[in-house]
């Protein structure tokens, strides 16, 4: 099977921009991982980040890789951090001592870059074009044994 390539044909437009809204999402979080970590100092376990960086990477990967899977994996991940940084949203707009719009803002922008990412990831081109490459893939797998 030929290799695709991100900004070829290869991807229909709804899976290229889930993509790419997938790695500034990731990217987007890490940041304001790190933000949390300079306002707050020592809230933030660095084997935590680590961890969430390694999530990210792969589910990045795999879902680059046309995974069925992994893309139903990402959705679930992708709604856990929409409510997580509305929650944060919630609770730093709710409370009295709003100190940092930075944060709200960095947060708002994670739900934005993380519900578009999963508008397009279950948008029925982007579902057809996982369905076809996973049959395409087994078919070709069959084939190899034989």
């Amino acid at each position: 099977m030929q290799s695709s390539h991100f900004f070829s044909s290869a991807f229909p437009p709804t899976v290229r921009k889930a993509l790419g809204l997938l790695a500034v999402g990731w990217i987007s979080l890490l940041a304001f991982i790190y933000h949390i970590h300079v306002t707050f100092p020592g809230t933030i376990n660095s084997n935590n980040a680590i961890r969430v960086t390694l999530v990210g990477l792969g589910i990045c990967y795999f879902v680059y890789k046309i995974k069925p899977w992994a893309r139903s994996l990402c959705i679930f991940f992708n709604l856990g951090i929409i409510v997580i940084n509305g929650l944060f949203l919630f609770i730093r707009i709710s409370s009295l001592g709003l100190s940092s719009f930075a944060l709200s803002f960095h947060a708002l922008m994670n739900c934005l870059f993380f519900a578009l990412c999963t508008y397009y990831l279950l948008a029925k081109p982007t579902a057809a074009f996982y369905k076809e490459h996973a049959a395409t893939s087994r078919k070709d797998h069959a084939t190899e044994d034989q």
